[in-house]
């Protein structure tokens, strides 16, 4: 397991094995740089709005709420709450794909 502390710009995150697993997974996806899914993802959330000014945990943050929502969304017995689902998981891989290095 990688057990780097990954420095993210303006600050350092390390949520353990979390943040172990997530960089090994992101590493089989052949991203080699170190980082976390969520970091990668929070980079290309970066890039494609132009945020160059908003602090990488602070886009982070906002990545895990994405996160945390599509699955609820998705997983509701509402067309609507379903629609709204896609659009973010489209959003988030988006987003994983524009942090690309």
């Amino acid at each position: 397991m990688n057990t780097t502390t990954y420095k993210n710009g303006n600050g350092t995150r390390n949520f353990g094995a979390i943040t172990d697993v997530s960089a090994e997974l992101n590493n089989l996806f052949g991203d080699d740089t170190g980082r976390s899914i969520s970091l990668r993802t929070a980079h290309g959330f970066k890039n494609a709005f132009s945020l160059d000014n908003l602090d990488d945990n602070a886009a982070e943050d906002i990545v895990h709420g994405f996160m945390l929502l599509t699955p609820v969304l998705l997983s509701r017995k509402n067309d609507a709450a379903n629609a709204i689902g896609i659009v973010l998981l489209a959003g988030l891989l988006g987003c994983y794909l524009a942090g690309k290095d």
